[in-house]
């Protein structure tokens, strides 16, 4: 299996169109899990309008529009947050102008809440075909601080319609060392 990816011009809302082809993952069809390269897998436990909840080895997490984490919960580690702002969707983001921020407060295990923000920006739009089926794409950067530290950094390669993530690079924000996750399998 092998991704083709070719940059689109123009930041378009396109990608609301979703997969094309037959058995395609779309919104009303997602995968059951998406492995990737190291054997990481991704395993899709449900959709709620624009939540989606997975796991991936033993912690379970929610995520809203696939940018925004709702709470992470696995065995002796649970994160919850309390967002304070609204938050945007894709397609409000790129309305926006490409970027977002949010604020909110967040808890891991028993500890305090703490202040949190999260911010998004838009770095542009793909189509990336995957077998027999073209999916739009969105890529962003996302960082998070909680107590005036950043937490997470990373950028993305985002299919919304169907909650797909085709790749992601995260640094240790520790070593700033870069480590990359692409999708191998989709089931």
């Amino acid at each position: 299996m092998r991704v083709a990816v070719s940059l689109m011009a123009g930041m378009t809302a396109l990608w609301l169109a979703g997969a094309a082809g037959a058995g395609c993952f779309a919104a009303d069809e997602l995968p059951a899990r998406a492995i990737y390269d190291g054997g990481s897998v991704l395993e899709y436990l449900g959709r709620e309008g624009d939540v989606l909840t997975y796991r991936s080895g033993k912690t379970t997490s929610r995520m809203k529009d696939g940018l925004w984490p709702l709470d992470h919960k696995g065995e002796g580690f649970s994160a919850e947050y309390d967002w304070e702002t609204e938050l945007p969707g894709l397609a409000a983001v790129i309305a926006a102008g490409g970027k977002a921020r949010v604020e909110g407060r967040m808890k891991q295990g028993k500890g305090d809440w703490v202040p949190v923000a999260a911010e998004v920006e838009i770095l542009g739009e793909k189509s990336v075909d995957w077998e027999d089926c073209r999916y739009k794409a969105i890529e962003f950067r996302k960082t998070i601080h909680a107590d005036g530290k950043k937490v997470s950094e990373g950028v993305m390669l985002y299919a919304p319609d169907a909650m797909i993530s085709f790749r992601s690079d995260s640094v240790d924000v520790a070593t700033g060392a870069i480590f990359s996750h692409a999708l191998v399998e989709l089931e």
